[in-house]
């Protein structure tokens, strides 16, 4: 009897760390807020949402946007874009960019992060 309810422990805690690290986003930013690691989604026709978010480096230098590589499956975003908008309704705690370049894609912060005023002070 104490087996199996060690047995249930278990399993409820190991759920609950995969629960928790399915929730938590990775974001990194450096202290003037011009590079880090965010979240990004491609837009496809009609500005739907095309595929998931994935992760990227982001570089500011003036009004440049430049995404790199974090990993694979992101090559095709690779680029210079411009800070396009902003989500008027991000989802809680979360900021939302639209960025156009080759390709227009959402950019995603937490909105806590250093880089939430460098990129509000990019928008047209």
């Amino acid at each position: 009897m104490v087996d199996a309810l060690f047995t249930i422990l278990a399993f409820a805690l190991f759920g609950g760390l995969v629960w928790l690290a399915l929730k938590l986003e990775p974001h990194w930013a450096s202290k003037d807020g011009k590079r880090m690691i965010a979240r990004i989604q491609p837009l496809g026709q009609h500005d739907e949402p095309d595929g998931r978010w994935r992760e990227m480096r982001v570089f500011i230098d003036g009004n440049t946007i430049t995404l790199s590589t974090r990993g694979v499956g992101s090559s095709g975003l690779r680029g210079n874009y411009r800070a396009k908008g902003k989500s008027p309704e991000p989802p809680r705690r979360r900021e939302i960019y639209i960025l156009q370049g080759e390709h227009r894609v959402l950019l995603r912060v937490p909105s806590n992060s250093r880089a939430v005023p460098v990129l509000d002070g990019l928008l047209d």
